[in-house]
């Protein structure tokens, strides 16, 4: 059986953790806001914390897919955003890409 990270499941543990998350989503698609990129998740908030850690050499999207336990198209869909407002920037090497935590993110 494979472990990771991400494999903690909060909401079992703990119900209604993601509700303040879910209700905000929801008010600002019934807002017409469609750009919750700086709502972090809880997948995004480990990822940003994977990145510190890595700070010197980055990591691949593949790396981070294998850490938090999930696919790599999942961490692409999250890293997005994440670069769209300066959170994450990435450096392509070759086909791959290599993450790696903004300066400007807190």
């Amino acid at each position: 059986m494979k472990l990771s990270l991400c494999s903690y499941n909060p909401e079992a543990v703990h119900p209604g953790y993601n509700a303040p998350h879910d209700n905000l989503q929801m008010l600002a698609a019934e807002m017409g806001i469609s750009g919750l990129a700086m709502i972090r998740g809880p997948e995004q908030m480990l990822i940003l914390n994977l990145l510190k850690d890595h700070s010197t050499q980055g990591l691949s999207t593949r790396e981070l897919a294998n850490l938090c336990g999930i696919s790599i198209y999942k961490v692409r869909h999250l890293l997005l955003p994440l670069e769209k407002y300066g959170q994450v920037i990435r450096d392509k090497m070759q086909k791959h890409h290599q993450w790696f935590l903004s300066k400007d993110a807190t």
